[in-house]
């Protein structure tokens, strides 16, 4: 297990992986790069979205959006507080 500070693009010469935990918001990056096959993505620092879609500051979260309809992902948003949420994808197999 590694922790990279620095510059979060930095990520990509040490990818891919078997399992990504990023902070929520910010810019969207690329599963097919960062994450092996089956390997997992953690979202943590979300704001439960309570819309379809979901938005943040009165616009639509394009962020979260990438995360959620990635068409190599299967996610979903999960609900830990009120005030708290985290999304949760898994890479999907070639086919």
């Amino acid at each position: 297990m590694a922790v990279l500070p620095g510059d979060w693009r930095e990520i990509y010469r040490a990818g891919p992986f078997d399992l990504l935990v990023l902070d929520g918001g910010g810019v969207p990056a690329d599963p097919e790069r960062l994450l092996q096959p089956g390997g997992t993505l953690a979202i943590d620092d979300l704001t439960p979205a309570s819309t379809w879609p979901p938005r943040f500051d009165g616009q639509v979260d394009q962020a979260r959006m990438h995360w959620l309809t990635h068409p190599a992902l299967d996610a979903a948003e999960l609900r830990l507080a009120p005030d708290l949420a985290a999304l949760v994808a898994t890479r999907r197999f070639p086919a």
